[in-house]
């Protein structure tokens, strides 16, 4: 019956897409909670992501290799062309990304540098509507208010009982992490109808992890690290369950209902790490965390939203 079910939830593009992009969502959500963890067991940030690509490349060469090797000569040509610019791309997306994120874990809780990264779909409708001249609706003023709004919220109560240096250095981590992924969820949409999904993210994970190991090796810390075995479960855990398969599932997502849609199905995330932040971390949730990450959230879905109720009253007329 679940096979059924699954099989025709994907002959439905649009749906599959959704669900990819939900899952994907939550599984990346973890990666917060984990790290903070490893944080706990004394690995630092650089460590943590030399890590978990430690795990993850050997992976990414075999399923490139694979891949690699069913693409027709269009396909292949593609890469030969495009494969520096796959590689920047990775680079941006994953190392920049990852590693403005997982520094402002330093400074802040999992929530509040969950809520600060889930800004990145207002910079993707920013990043095309000014690079490529898609529609920017007038209800996005409105999404902004909301979002910046639930953040202020969250902010100040982290203010008032954290250190103000630490959360505006965390703050600045984090929006900085939201404005790189931004930037790679935008243009590797353009090569995705280029080459498959899974060839684009073989090569920019692999690009990314290049410059991981380059940064962790010019560290003299990497010389201290105390590999305990729950260091590396929790490594593997990131590798696998927070990095590979929502990478994969991320971008099959963008290529089915593309970057604007991910975007808003993304507003999961921070109710994701809420909830795990809450129950295993036993951080506080307070109504500043609720109505912070309320609002944040229903900025995301406002405009599907409102398409959504618009859509319906159209049908109920009728």
């Amino acid at each position: 019956m679940v096979l059924v079910s699954l099989s025709r939830l994907r002959s439905n593009r649009y749906a599959f897409g959704l669900l990819l992009a939900v899952i994907a969502t939550c599984l990346y959500s973890l990666k917060g909670i984990i790290v903070k963890i490893m944080y706990k067991n004394g690995i630092d940030s650089i460590s943590v992501m030399a890590l978990r690509m430690f795990f993850i490349l050997p992976i990414y060469i075999l399923i490139g290799i694979r891949v690699y090797a069913k693409l027709t000569f269009k396909q292949a040509q593609s890469i030969k062309s495009n494969w520096y610019l796959c590689c920047l791309i990775g680079v941006v997306g994953y190392y920049l990304s990852s590693f403005f994120d997982l520094k402002s874990l330093n400074y802040l809780s999992a929530q509040l540098s969950g809520l600060l990264s889930f800004t990145y779909p207002i910079f993707v409708c920013f990043i095309n509507w000014f690079l490529f001249k898609e529609t920017f609706k007038k209800d996005m003023w409105l999404t902004l208010f909301l979002s910046y709004s639930g953040i202020i919220l969250l902010l100040s109560y982290e203010f008032n009982f954290g250190d103000t240096s630490g959360v505006l250095f965390g703050a600045v981590y984090a929006v900085g992490g939201a404005l790189a992924f931004a930037c790679y969820m935008v243009f590797s949409k353009r090569f995705m109808s280029k080459i498959p999904s899974t060839m684009f993210t073989s090569i920019a994970m692999g690009a990314a992890s290049v410059c991981v190991f380059i940064h962790f090796l010019t560290e003299e810390g990497w010389k201290d690290i105390n590999l305990t075995l729950q260091v590396l479960l929790l490594s593997l855990t990131i590798a696998i369950v927070c990095t590979i398969a929502p990478s994969f599932l991320l971008s099959e997502a963008i290529n089915c209902i593309g970057t604007n849609q991910v975007a808003v199905m993304g507003a999961f995330g921070p109710a994701a790490t809420a909830l795990m932040a809450v129950f295993i971390l036993s951080e506080p949730f307070s109504s500043y965390h609720f109505w912070g990450m309320a609002l944040v959230v229903l900025s995301a879905i406002w405009s599907f939203l409102m398409k959504f109720i618009k859509t319906k009253l159209h049908y109920t007329r009728d």
